[in-house]
């Protein structure tokens, strides 16, 4: 007797459009289309002992799941994507069965086709940009002091450390004004842009402040331009570290707000 089993969808196709074959998903499953009406949606039957509320919630907070998981998701869409128009889904959009995910598909049918004509012949780059810092000791007052041997008097300590903490604020105001500059002449260049929450530095494993997380949706045929305008941008700034990672498929502009269902 088979397992009960949930859908899960990787990415929205035109109708008609045949998978690429030997693809498997998150679950080890084989992929597979959904028709619908002029689109389709690739999927997989993941079971429902897994793939249920309470379970996948487990699993979202076991971090090696979540990243086999995340990179099964990924390389689902990004072949699709390679052999032509993909919307990608978002993780873990799960339906109950095939026919709930098909009627998805005929009741936003319009919203659907739109996101889709609206990524075709495009594809997303990203960049963040980080403040590359200053040397330490360019702060560090007390190592010039006791290499100066001189004291260090209370009150010139304390304006000193202000005028430092005033310097610094100034770097990064400049720095955001230049990361704003950066984003304004990507987007020029792009279809669309938007821009994702900056992460901190623990969450980067970075040691440098990023200012920029932006992403932009960029036409098959301006891929060099864009290029070359973010080598000129990285030339003007070399106080920023300024990187561009892509193509990806649209994950950032699909814009199709599918929610998940609940078990």
């Amino acid at each position: 007797m088979t397992a009960p089993s949930n859908t899960w969808l990787y990415g929205l196709v035109p109708a008609g459009r045949p998978v690429p074959p030997g693809l498997s998903g998150v679950a080890d499953e084989p992929v597979r289309v959904i028709a619908g009406p002029g689109i389709a949606a690739v999927a997989g039957s993941v079971p429902r002992a897994d793939f249920e509320e309470e379970p996948l919630h487990a699993h979202l907070e076991d971090a090696a799941w979540l990243e086999r998981a995340a990179r099964a998701h990924h390389q689902v869409v990004a072949t699709l994507a390679r052999s032509g128009p993909t919307l990608p889904m978002r993780f873990a959009t799960i339906y109950r069965d095939d026919q709930r995910a098909a009627t998805m598909l005929d009741s936003r049918r319009d919203e659907l086709l739109a996101a889709l004509r609206r990524i075709t012949g495009r594809t997303e780059w990203g960049v963040k940009v980080f403040l590359v810092r200053p040397s330490n000791a360019a702060y560090d007052t007390g190592a010039n002091d006791r290499a100066s041997g001189e004291p260090r008097p209370g009150t010139a300590y304390l304006l000193r450390r202000k005028a430092q903490r005033e310097d610094q604020q100034q770097i990064m105001g400049r720095a955001l004004d230049d990361a704003e500059d950066i984003h304004a002449a990507l987007s020029a260049s792009a279809a669309e842009s938007t821009r994702h929450p900056v992460q901190s530095m623990e969450a980067s494993g970075r040691g440098e402040p990023m200012l920029l997380n932006g992403a932009y949706l960029i036409d098959d045929g301006h891929s060099s331009a864009f290029g070359r305008t973010l080598d000129e941008l990285t030339a003007g700034h070399p106080e920023l570290r300024v990187e561009a990672t892509g193509p990806w498929p649209s994950y950032s502009f699909s814009g199709v707000g599918a929610e998940p269902e609940g078990g």
